[in-house]
């Protein structure tokens, strides 16, 4: 008996996995050559810039985050001081003026447990929005950076008629807040007015002599 040959039947396989891996080369050059095109450099620190988002009205380098960098407990008192239902945005000046300024700020007591205070802005607001409306530094995919997450320093600002909204600040090539961002943020005159710590138990409220809680996030006319 004379045994099939298998000759042929080899040699169409192997063209097969020939082609196949000629594809799969050419899907892989063509996905490195996208990545080095939108990302730029991929150098020993992290790449320099988010993309633009096309939600966030100032555009260029964005923040390495929008959120504060430690949660806030979770309080629908304290959500409606300073929202974060809605994304932090750079700084876009409109034609009506500020009514109130806000900023929760988050410390760790002697005990390490976790408070945020709210505190209104009484002071250094027309400073710190000017430093905000800086623009963002332009997306350069040349610039090294260090891998690490700095706090964006939120501030919710309330116009007239307005519920309130989170602004960051201006951000550097590497998305980390600008000096005179910094240093605006930091002149702020602040009243405190009510503080928010989690427990165990639940979140313990603690309002801080100024009477009835008036939220800024509410409508102001």
């Amino acid at each position: 008996m004379t045994e099939p040959r298998e000759g042929g039947s080899t040699h169409v396989k192997k063209t097969i996995l020939i082609t196949l891996a000629a594809a799969f080369t050419a899907l892989a050059l063509s996905a490195c050559a996208t990545g080095e095109a939108e990302g730029g450099s991929t150098g020993g620190g992290s790449p320099s810039a988010t993309p633009t988002s096309s939600s966030d009205l100032q555009g260029g380098t964005q923040p390495t985050t929008k959120l504060p960098v430690v949660a806030f407990p979770d309080s629908e008192e304290l959500a409606s001081w300073c929202p974060l239902d809605v994304e932090a945005v750079h700084l876009h000046q409109l034609e009506a003026t500020v009514s109130s300024a806000v900023i929760c700020s988050t410390s760790m007591g002697a005990d390490g447990v976790m408070t945020t205070t709210v505190s209104t802005v009484s002071g250094g607001l027309d400073q710190l929005l000017a430093a905000y409306a800086v623009p963002n530094a332009p997306v350069d995919p040349s610039v090294v950076c260090t891998l690490q997450i700095e706090d964006p320093l939120l501030v919710w600002l309330t116009y007239p008629g307005e519920r309130s909204y989170p602004v960051y600040a201006p951000v550097s090539p590497c998305g980390f807040p600008t000096d005179e961002a910094k240093a605006a943020f930091s002149a702020l005159e602040l009243t405190a007015v009510a503080s928010f710590t989690e427990t165990s138990t639940g979140v313990t409220t603690t309002d801080i002599g100024l009477g009835a809680l008036a939220a800024a996030a509410k409508e102001t006319t």
